[in-house]
């Protein structure tokens, strides 16, 4: 059987996007009722956990990934909807939910300013909007791994893979914030969240690593079969530490940003 897109997501981010949506939406901080919408909700893990946690609130998920919206509404609950939607043309009117949020999106936008000015539109005076960005250069070090042994010993597609992976609009909480601010929000805030990926094995890790940038995948599987080898292998041995194969837990870090619309 092939993978779907979802799978793929599932296997390489989709369990860990859920470990970050309850940090998130502590930091969020949504009111316990009224209407939510998830921009690039993916495969449904912050949807699903705000409705978890706001069982009085209307919550919407809105993704352009058949496959993903498929997945999230396996575990649809009472109170979510999914629609496919362009997070740079909501298909909302004005004024329509009282939070807006996005987990891990804009940094894979080609326009995330315009994806920011939908969300204000769409949301209410006073309302929050909110998102969080994984940190690629210092907080995933489970691609990083990867992206050294890779640097060097594939060099120089290598490095200009991991320059290309890293070379992202939002690398700091000072650009979130000047992302919001420029989008007209007001109290903005910022913060690092940080979680634990869990790993059963080696093998576990690089299913998860090859389908967690698609740019990672292709890279590898174009490679040299003999250069290949030689990356998975100095990237197990990243792994490993000079211990037998197992279970590893590595940090993981996102940046978070949220703020008030005006009156």
């Amino acid at each position: 059987m092939n993978a779907t897109n979802a799978d793929i997501y599932e296997i390489a981010m989709g369990r860990w996007s859920r470990r970050l949506s309850r940090n998130f939406l502590d930091f969020v901080a949504a009111p316990s009722c009224g209407s939510l919408i998830d921009v690039g909700c993916g495969t449904g893990s912050l949807t699903l956990a705000a409705a978890t946690r706001y069982p009085n609130a209307h919550v919407v998920g809105v993704d352009l990934i058949p496959d993903y919206l498929a997945e999230a509404l396996l575990g649809a609950a009472p109170n979510v909807r999914f629609e496919t939607g362009d997070a740079s043309k909501l298909p909302f009117a004005d004024d329509s939910f009282d939070t807006a949020f996005s987990q891990l999106l804009l940094n894979d936008l080609d326009g995330p300013a315009g994806a920011v000015s939908e969300m204000v539109r769409v949301t209410k005076p006073n309302g929050r909007i909110a998102a969080s960005v994984w940190d690629r250069q210092g907080g995933l070090s489970f691609i990083r791994m990867f992206l050294d042994a890779a640097a060097v010993l594939a060099y120089p597609a290598g490095d200009a893979l991991r320059s290309q992976i890293f070379d992202i609009p939002y690398q700091s909480e000072d650009a979130l914030f000047d992302l919001w601010s420029d989008a007209g929000l007001r109290d903005v805030d910022t913060t690092t969240l940080s979680i634990r990926m869990d790993f059963l094995d080696f093998e576990d890790y690089w299913q998860s690593l090859l389908g967690a940038h698609s740019l990672i995948r292709d890279f590898f599987t174009q490679l040299d079969p003999e250069i290949a080898l030689q990356v998975r292998t100095a990237t197990e041995r990243a792994y490993l530490g000079g211990k037998d194969d197992g279970r590893r837990s590595l940090v993981a870090s996102a940046m978070a940003v949220r703020g008030f619309v005006g009156e």
